[in-house]
């Protein structure tokens, strides 16, 4: 299979596409967009099916990490931008990507509505557009496990690429033997998983995302995440409906039974995996001259140029006097800007040779 052409198709397709959206009520004055009330349901979880119309502001999540005083985090497959205020929260400039600019676009509105400052790039996660040794932390919830095995490999490639000596990488993913993966989904999309064309979840066991990230990191651990789904958050019980409260509070105490008997953390139904980059060193240079065009201007998005490269050659990237397009210093390649956001995916590139 020619899997570049494959891959070039799907990007063409996904960056521009809209979420199949209902037409918004005559009488709807809520504070929370109603394209993000859909976006909501969609994205996080089956839980909030039945929330749109219902969300009466942003929900808001802690990101599961220590505070610093100023990291860079990346967060991969941004969405709607949750995790991206969340990164804020706790010290870190977050930057965020997805495939489609749509979610881009609304995790910048997320991130202004909560106050928040953080950028956004259209990019892919087998191919992340930043120069080496950039990323305190880098940040997934429920995404990854969408992609092909080969896909995860050079998405955990780039992750430790960008990655500072000593940074880390948290990682959420389902876990094949949970207590309620194993005899359901798992089993549902297990003909699926070999099939490069197909986006529905992958399952892996815990020996055996120890031997994936084996093959890229020297370490690696796992933790809880939480049961009987493979995205459910403490932060849901304020959200979601009566029925689905109770599904949460007893993902929850199955949790907390975890931190009792640590040997239950192996039929959990979704865990968290970590890894980190070992070796000592300096953060690249151009973070100097980001954080300097961040502390002048932390609202616009283009201050990112400083940490780009091109995903296909790894030249830098530099803006076009217009700020129409970022373009490598030798002007062999371009890619366009759409409203303030780079689009930095293999099928988007123009050739100027």
């Amino acid at each position: 299979m020619n899997t570049d052409k494959y891959d070039i198709e799907f990007d063409r397709r996904k960056i521009y596409e809209k979420l199949d959206y209902k037409p918004q009520p005559l009488n709807y004055n809520g504070k929370l967009p109603w394209t993000v009330q859909q976006q909501i349901s969609a994205t996080n979880g089956i839980q909030y099916g039945d929330r749109v119309g219902k969300l009466k502001g942003y929900p808001t999540y802690e990101l599961p990490v220590k505070n610093v005083e100023q990291g860079l985090m990346l967060d991969i497959g941004t969405g709607w931008g949750r995790w991206l205020v969340a990164g804020a929260a706790k010290g870190y400039i977050p930057i965020g990507i997805d495939l489609r600019l749509e979610f881009c676009q609304t995790a910048q509105q997320t991130l202004v509505a909560s106050g928040k400052t953080g950028y956004t790039v259209v990019a892919d996660l087998k191919e992340i557009p930043f120069k080496d040794d950039l990323f305190d932390l880098v940040w997934s919830f429920s995404v990854i496990q969408h992609t092909h095995k080969d896909r995860m490999l050079r998405s955990l490639e780039n992750i430790k690429r960008i990655l500072v000596p000593g940074g880390y990488t948290k990682l959420e993913f389902p876990n094949k033997n949970g207590v309620r993966n194993h005899s359901g989904p798992a089993k549902k999309y297990a003909s699926q998983a070999s099939d490069y064309n197909s986006w529905k979840v992958r399952y892996y066991t815990i020996g055996e995302y120890k031997n994936i990230f084996s093959k890229i990191f020297k370490n690696f651990s796992f933790s809880n995440h939480s049961f009987l789904g493979i995205g459910v958050l403490k932060e849901d019980l304020k959200y979601v409906s009566v029925m689905n409260k109770i599904l949460c509070g007893v993902s929850l105490a199955g949790s907390l039974l975890t931190k009792i008997i640590p040997l239950f953390k192996y039929i959990s139904d979704s865990i968290y995996v970590e890894a980190f980059k070992e070796g000592e060193g300096e953060k690249h240079d151009s973070l100097n001259a980001f954080y300097e065009a961040h502390n002048q201007d932390p609202a616009d998005n283009l201050n990112i140029v400083h940490l780009l490269q091109c995903p296909i050659s790894g030249k830098a990237l530099k803006l076009t006097p217009d700020r129409n397009y970022m373009i490598t210093y030798d002007g062999s390649i371009q890619y366009p800007i759409i409203e303030g956001i780079p689009i930095l995916i293999r099928s988007e590139i123009i050739s100027t040779t």
